[in-house]
This record gives structure tokens, C-alpha cells and sequence, in this order.
């Protein structure tokens, strides 16, 4: 870890949360607590950072430390990014390919919906998690439930979904409760129509 790197991710970081300020405050994007509390704490981060200078920094753990909590913030906002992008205007979506997907209903007309596709530019997904959608680039990431049961987060933009595929059955994991749903795979058709449902809602 260097100063020229932890510099180019500060410079990275505050573009990135320029820009969805910027989407939020003057494109119509509707008021997201979770996205405030984001852009507050990287507000908190780049002040901070930026009060610093190469003597604070003598100790290289430290330096780490600080990279770590920006790596993560820019991550979550270019997610953000993505995810209003491509809200506004889907013809600015490439080309994307159906790999895989997953459906389940909680029982009380909740769906619960996971697509995923892959395209030039990268590996996409579409989630709806009950209540709110979004379709961009993705992340993942390995989580547990407090019975052990092990999981992947994904998240889309601001929105994450828990999914499980063990090879044979995949279960969709409500992440307000830790409730796991058995899912049913779905076809490129099935996934088309679920997604085009969603939308007309």
C-alpha cells in the first residue's frame, strides 16, 4: 500500500460520489434512506481523507484500513451508478445474453425473482426482491445465516437478494427476515415473461 494508490482511489471515490449526488438531486430519482446514509458516510470518509497528509500516514495497516473503507464505498456507489443509469433509459443497456434465473413466492403475492446475463462489457443481473427492482453489473458475496446455513448477496445497484444453488436446487433468501424460499429455475421465455410482468406492474 502507497500513498499513489490510496490518492487514486480518494480521487475515484469522490468522482463517484459526485456523480450520484448529482443522479440524485437533479435526474428524479426517487428519496432512498439507503442511499442517503451512503452518500453521508462517504461525505464523512472524503472529509476526512482529505484533511490528511503523508505524515498521518506513517503506518502502513492504517493506510490499509483507510483504502479498505473507500474500496467498499466506491464499489457501492458505481453500483448505485449502474443501477440509476440503466433505470432511466433501457436502450442504453447492452446486449445482454439469459444464463441462468430463479423464481419464488413467499406464499402472500410476494415474488421474489433473480436473472442473470452476461454481455461485452460484463455480467449482469436483474433482482426483485419483493418490493423494489433493479437490473445492473453485480456483486457477490458469501454470507451465513445464524443456523449456519450458508448463502450468496447479491447486489444489483443498491439492492441485494440471498440465493443458494447447490448444484441440483437453488432457494432464494429473503434478506428482511432470513426466510429461505425454494426457488424453480426458470427458462430464457419464463425469465422474459417474469421480467416483463414485473415491469408492467
Amino acid at each position: 500500500m502507497d500513498m499513489e494508490t490510496l490518492q487514486d482511489n480518494f480521487a475515484a471515490l469522490t468522482e463517484a460520489y459526485n456523480t450520484v449526488v448529482d443522479l440524485y438531486n437533479n435526474e428524479g430519482i426517487e428519496p432512498d434512506d439507503d442511499v442517503e446514509d451512503l452518500l453521508n458516510q462517504t461525505k464523512e470518509v472524503i472529509e476526512e481523507v482529505g484533511e490528511l497528509d503523508e505524515d498521518d500516514l506513517d503506518d502502513e495497516s492504517e493506510m490499509e484500513k483507510i483504502n479498505d473503507t473507500m474500496v467498499t464505498l466506491l464499489e457501492a456507489l458505481e453500483g448505485i451508478v449502474d443501477s440509476m443509469s440503466y433505470a432511466d433509459d433501457e436502450n442504453d443497456m447492452p446486449e445482454l445474453a439469459y444464463v441462468d434465473g430463479a423464481y419464488a413466492n413467499d406464499g402472500n403475492g410476494r415474488d421474489f425473482v433473480i436473472l442473470f446475463y452476461t454481455s461485452d462489457d460484463g455480467e449482469y443481473a436483474y433482482v426483485h426482491d419483493g418490493t423494489d427492482e433493479a437490473i445492473a453489473q453485480y456483486t457477490v458475496e458469501e454470507a451465513e445465516l445464524d443456523d449456519g446455513t450458508e448463502y450468496e448477496v447479491v447486489t444489483v445497484g443498491g439492492l441485494s437478494i440471498g440465493y443458494i444453488d447447490d448444484g441440483e436446487d437453488v432457494y432464494i433468501v429473503d434478506l428482511d427476515d432470513g426466510t429461505i424460499y425454494a426457488a424453480a429455475h426458470l427458462t430464457e421465455d419464463e425469465a422474459e415473461q417474469f421480467y416483463s410482468i414485473l415491469n408492467d406492474d
